[in-house]
């Protein structure tokens, strides 16, 4: 039987984990299967982060579970374009964008 990957592609906001059986359906995650057992892990240190204020997508650049400090910045909106431009260029979220110039300029 042939595969057509285009079945089994995962669409943010149209696509559920739900919707593939990973016991049935080889699915690898950096050279390792991924199983059901390991989905259903995974959940629970999500819900464990968000019980702990915590929300999953974004590692603490401050370390352990300490939420970073944040920043806020007024621009103007030709300015704000231009730092949209140039983060999208990057091809990276504005807020990265603006975290990595900071740190290059504060490190020279």
């Amino acid at each position: 039987m042939k595969i057509n990957p285009e079945e089994y592609k995962f669409v943010p906001g149209q696509s559920t984990l739900e919707e593939v059986d990973l016991d049935r359906i080889a699915v690898f995650v950096d050279g390792q299967r991924y199983t059901e057992a390991a989905a259903r892990r995974d959940g629970d240190c999500a819900q464990q982060a968000l019980r702990q204020g915590l929300v999953p997508g974004g590692k603490s650049l401050s370390g352990g579970r300490a939420h970073s400090p944040r920043f806020q910045v007024v621009l103007g909106e030709a300015t704000a374009e231009k730092v949209r431009r140039a983060a999208s260029e990057a091809e990276m979220s504005v807020s990265r964008w603006l975290r990595r110039t900071v740190e290059e300029k504060l490190a020279s």
